[in-house]
């Protein structure tokens, strides 16, 4: 489907013969019509320069029936429509997406024997809209372009000539379930129910060499659904989706002036219990980063500590020693007499996925000196890699997760002459963290999840806690309050909080490391005479 965008005009005897009714033309202004409708087919570039947008009037804006305009971040859009089979784009409001997606899908299935598009939105209304944006981009057309059209059936515009139709649904559980589509189109795909369930009955047409078109505007509120999951694992290539993000100042004409008359004259009853701010945020943000970060009401973390916080990274000191592979250990403060650790591992399948983590903090300053975040290496080579970073610090204590695949690595470190591990219990039978367990606190038995939890957010709010890792750090943005969930703290669908529950384990557990500096045999003096001797 791969075409060469070009966008120059038409030259005026092909807009006179393309503008006359069909009784006056003339034989060459049939000719001139025939090539017409040949670059009509041949290129979606060329076909919207026929294409109209209607426009409602503002006070400031006449309006009306409109030509597209090519943008930069339309062409791109353009590009990448005619180019890639899987499409994600996160956008800002009122940048022509649902316009120029509509006459995509229009064209498509004017062009192509026997396409067939499924539009999705949240509910019937929505899909409805879609597909009547569709029939006012088709009602403005010329009428030698025009094909001949099915009987008005609500919810499908079809072609009979071409055996092809656009469908529209709302996005319920068995949506489209029973078509094979040539492209599918998700609209508002955050606020879909269902999306999940959806994306994955599609399978059958994506397999065939269907596209899928995913478009959506961040409602920071609710970050943990599956549109902002597949664009962030797309931005981070950890699937075969190609991204694209479209910033607010895309549009000519919005500037820092425009989008401070914006902000200022927001009508409070479209703020609704967003602050001006949030409002902007959601609706019109400038980059990927804003676009998702979560609002403060859902996130655990305090968003502007976690930026403070960014200020403090630094990249590893470089540690040579024996079977230290720094591609795998971070060592970020070597160790110096005096200091105490403690330290917290979460293990995963080292599959790609969720990431391994084990994390030493000085019990002191809070600071984690030394870390392993990888989502490649197995239980049992965690406890490897884990065990040769500890030597570094002198065998501190260390408290491995149980739950799932924390056993492999708890026996592996055992069989590795680990002596110095937290117990779950006081009688010291069962050797890690549960957490899935229960603690006992303030004369009251609460779960270990919870108190981890409760323990580890204040201690990230008030600055107690210093990471030097920009990738563990992330991981605490992704971390929310999940409504969904009766508010249970976790991470975003398709995102990480490995490295909290490391972090967070190591903070709960601190208070069992003895720094009893009297235990430490004091250094004997030096002397030049007699026969003492330094032991």
């Amino acid at each position: 489907m791969t075409q060469t965008l070009q966008v120059e005009g038409i030259d005026e005897r092909t807009i006179l013969a393309v503008s006359k009714a069909e009784a006056d033309c003339t034989e060459e202004d049939r000719k001139l019509r025939g090539m017409e409708k040949i670059r009509f087919k041949a290129s979606f570039a060329y076909a919207l320069k026929y294409f109209r947008v209607i426009e409602p009037p503002t006070k400031d804006n006449p309006g009306g029936i409109i030509k597209f305009e090519f943008w930069p971040h339309i062409k791109e859009a353009i590009q990448l429509l005619l180019d890639k089979e899987l499409i994600v784009w996160l956008k800002s409001r009122q940048v022509g997406a649902s316009w120029l997606v509509a006459a995509y899908v229009l064209w498509f299935v004017m062009t192509h024997l026997g396409g067939t598009v499924g539009l999705f939105s949240r509910g019937e209304g929505e899909a409805f809209e879609l597909l009547a944006k569709c029939r006012r981009i088709y009602g403005q057309l010329p009428d030698f372009l025009k094909l001949k059209l099915q009987p008005d059936s609500g919810g499908e515009m079809g072609f009979p000539v071409m055996m092809s139709s656009i469908k529209a649904f709302a996005a319920t559980e068995s949506a489209g379930v029973s078509y094979t589509f040539s492209i599918i189109v998700c609209d508002e795909w955050t606020q879909h129910p269902f999306a999940e369930a959806n994306y994955f009955a599609s399978k059958p047409a994506r397999d065939a060499g269907g596209q899928f078109i995913g478009i959506f505007t961040v409602d920071q509120d609710n970050l943990d659904t599956f549109a902002v999951a597949i664009f962030k694992d797309a931005a981070e290539g950890k699937n075969d989706f190609t991204p694209l993000f479209t910033p607010y100042h895309c549009r000519p004409g919005r500037d820092q002036v425009w989008y401070d008359e914006t902000k200022r004259n927001v009508p409070t009853r479209e703020l609704g219990t967003l602050t001006p701010e949030l409002y902007m945020q959601r609706n019109y943000p400038a980059s990927i980063e804003e676009a998702l970060s979560p609002s403060q009401t859902i996130a655990a973390f305090n968003i502007k500590t976690l930026d403070e916080m960014m200020g403090d990274v630094r990249a590893p000191i470089r540690v040579e020693r024996d079977g230290i592979d720094s591609n795998i250990v971070h060592i970020y403060k070597d160790f110096h007499i005096g200091d105490y650790f403690i330290v917290g591992t979460d293990t995963s399948h080292g599959l790609g996925k969720d990431f391994s983590v084990t994390v030493v903090m000085n019990t002191r300053t809070g600071e984690i000196v030394a870390d392993i975040l990888n989502n490649r290496i197995p239980p049992e080579e965690l406890a490897l890699h884990s065990v040769r970073m500890l030597d570094i610090f002198k065998n501190p204590l260390w408290f491995i997760e149980s739950n799932d695949l924390g056993g492999a690595t708890i026996l592996t470190a055992q069989n590795l002459g680990y002596k110095n591990l937290g117990y779950e219990d006081e009688k010291e039978t069962k050797v890690g963290f549960k957490t899935s367990g229960s603690l006992a606190a303030g004369g009251k038995v609460i779960g270990s999840r919870v108190a981890l939890w409760s323990e580890l957010i204040p201690a990230i709010n008030n600055r107690q806690i210093t990471i030097y890792n920009p990738d563990g750090l992330k991981q605490f943005y992704d971390v929310i309050r999940n409504s969904a969930k009766n508010g249970r703290i976790e991470a975003m669908t398709g995102r990480h909080d490995d490295y909290p529950m490391a972090v967070g384990i190591a903070w709960l557990k601190k208070g069992q490391v003895s720094t009893n500096r009297g235990s430490l045999a004091p250094i004997q003096s030096l002397h030049f005479s007699g026969t003492r001797r330094i032991k």
